[in-house]
């Protein structure tokens, strides 16, 4: 180990405070904080903090420019004829029977906010059947193939990719290992692991949580572009013939997994870039919208939009900007592949304040009771804008 050389380096970034207690540490901990420093990209990690904290770089912008989605490109389960709905229906089967769809879970975060100590797709959400998240979209991806054998006596497998994060990638596989999977056949349960960035304090120095141990947090479910890639989810699409998917978060208790319909719709639509919303009600609701900007499909949050702009109302009375999203989306393969390979270093970071554990100048270990660091995090909706 080149130590003196890797303590220039740090110099040059202003991280230098990363080898403070090194002569502390036992020869195992010095080659595990050696080999963590050393696979950073230092030029790329600086760049992204600054990118994502000036002021004028972040996607934050004004909401004069915003458009709402036009009619043309929407569809409506609740005014759609029943002919309509039927065709849309029998569609998306069509498609999941000749094995062309996969449901794309998006499963790399904690149950802290749901006070677990485990992956929240483990959460029992206290029915009646003591069912876990896992569980309810395990049978309905069962519950698909079986509809769709029915309609075209195809029998047919529903790819799922669980994209997971260091924190849940082994409860999860235990989990479902114990479970037989719900029924899944194992080779039909692809899970992959996205990456973990190191959290900065505020001034942009990196965290350390330990004495040898750089701070690290997933990139946020924009991160799966970047996962898909290094994975080689992508690849293994391709192989099985997978030509669409389904992506949405693992918290969605209502989801309708390979939603037949969805997918019926988006494909008659010709559409390589998809997604369900909800109809905001309220100018206030704390929902993001998705809509136009400079020609560009978008997420704007809630925070974004000014009240005057919220309040808006199209001649029916219902909001002009209503189009609230929930993580629900549709891709084309090929899409997902395009985003990968030509798109994904231009998606922006957004900032997330958080408590972080840390230790001190002193070595000390702190346990924060005000947010005291910055998370940078993709989103996985940053997309659209792609989308042609």
């Amino acid at each position: 180990m080149d130590v003196s050389s890797l303590r220039g380096r740090l110099e040059g970034y202003g991280q230098e405070h990363l080898l403070q207690c090194w002569d502390e540490l036992n020869a195992e901990e010095q080659k595990a904080l050696y080999d963590d420093i050393s696979s950073i990209d230092f030029d790329r990690l600086t760049s992204d903090f600054r990118r994502a904290t000036t002021p004028g770089n972040s996607q934050a912008k004004g909401d004069e420019t915003l458009l709402p989605i036009p009619d043309e490109a929407c569809g409506s389960v609740s005014r759609m004829k029943a002919d309509e709905k039927k065709r849309y229906w029998e569609n998306g089967l069509r498609v999941i029977a000749d094995g062309k769809a996969a449901a794309l879970l998006l499963a790399g975060g904690q149950g802290t906010r749901l006070g677990v100590p485990y992956p929240k797709g483990m959460y029992n959400v206290g029915l009646p059947s003591q069912k876990t998240l896992y569980q309810l979209q395990a049978e309905r991806i069962l519950k698909l193939q079986n509809l769709a054998f029915q309609l075209t006596g195809k029998k047919c497998i529903i790819p799922w990719y669980i994209m997971t994060s260091e924190h849940t990638k082994g409860k999860t596989e235990g989990f479902f290992k114990s479970h037989n999977y719900f029924g899944l056949e194992a080779e039909n349960v692809v899970l992959f692991e996205q990456r973990m960035q190191p959290s900065f304090f505020f001034d942009g120095k990196v965290v350390l949580s330990k004495k040898h141990q750089i701070a690290r947090a997933p990139d946020g479910n924009g991160g799966l572009y970047y996962a898909m890639g290094s994975c080689k989810v992508v690849e293994d699409m391709r192989r099985r013939g997978v030509t669409c998917m389904h992506a949405y978060c693992v918290d969605n208790i209502l989801v309708k997994v390979v939603d037949p319909i969805f997918i019926g719709f988006c494909q008659e639509q010709k559409a390589d870039c998809g997604a369900k919303v909800v109809r905001k009600m309220e100018p206030t609701e704390a929902v993001g919208v998705i809509c136009i900007r400079d020609g560009l499909t978008e997420v704007v949050e809630y925070s974004e939009i000014t009240l005057d702009t919220a309040k808006k109302r199209r001649d029916n009375g219902q909001l002009l900007f209503n189009a609230g999203n929930i993580c629900n989306h549709y891709f084309t393969t090929d899409f997902v592949d395009q985003v990968v390979k030509q798109h994904d270093h231009e998606l922006l970071h957004h900032v997330a304040r958080k408590k972080i554990p840390c230790i001190d100048s002193n070595g000390v270990q702190i346990t924060p009771t005000a947010n005291n660091g910055i998370k940078l995090e993709k989103f996985v909706f940053d997309v659209f804008r792609f989308s042609k």
